[in-house]
């Protein structure tokens, strides 16, 4: 088990909006928010992926992708 410290309004915001989005409680509101924060640092760390191995440059168009999208 984790505890965390919140600020009183911290935690009726959070429980109002678990209560909004039909969580169970507040518990389940810290579960969903830690689910996310799981995605989003997934995905930043798969952006960086892109951009290291790109060396920062923007990947390359494929042929079909220029061509369905060219400024003729």
């Amino acid at each position: 088990m984790v505890q965390a410290r919140v600020s009183e309004a911290e935690a009726a915001a959070a429980q109002a909006d678990a209560a909004l989005l039909g969580l169970e409680g507040t518990s389940e509101a810290v579960r969903e928010g830690l689910a996310q924060l799981h995605r989003r640092a997934q995905l930043s760390a798969l952006a960086k992926s892109y951009d290291d191995f790109f060396g920062g440059e923007p990947a390359p168009l494929s042929d079909v992708t220029a061509a369905l999208y060219s400024d003729d």
